[in-house]
């Protein structure tokens, strides 16, 4: 999870879940029960969370500058936010080993002709994939 530099927990150390508890909450419009993102919505009930969902969008980008604005805490991609992390834009709250793991899925037709681009990210695509055993992309290993 992450705030903005202009939230009232940006620079502060040492805090736990306990002290996020009421704060508001951006995040993404699958963030409900039976969406994509229903594991964030478990994680803020299990944990206690009282603060609202204050804003929803379904961009990513949208969600990163409602966080960097102060509107709330909310949970970002780390590969997304390493820049804004360094630069000190956002700041990093606990857990601080992140929330959850997110499944992609890229689907594709097979009998559509693709341009030079397309065929180079699918076969990128695959070839990252293949590196990891079948067991481990299915979550069987953790």
């Amino acid at each position: 999870m992450f705030c903005g530099r202009h939230h009232r927990l940006f620079g502060r150390q040492a805090l736990k879940i306990e002290d996020l508890l009421a704060e508001n909450f951006v995040s993404f419009t699958s963030d409900q029960i039976g969406d994509a993102l229903a594991p964030l919505t478990v994680f803020r009930d299990q944990r206690g969370f009282t603060g609202r969902i204050v804003a929803t969008s379904p961009s990513l980008d949208e969600i990163r500058r409602l966080v960097f604005a102060g509107y709330g805490i909310g949970c970002l991609p780390e590969h997304i936010v390493r820049d804004d992390l360094a630069r000190q834009r956002l700041w990093r709250l606990p857990p601080e080993e992140g929330l959850l793991d997110v499944e992609i899925f890229l689907m594709w037709n097979r009998e559509r002709r693709m341009n030079a681009a397309e065929n180079v990210f699918i076969d990128a695509f695959q070839r990252y994939v293949q590196r990891y055993p079948m067991a481990e992309r299915l979550g069987m290993l953790h």
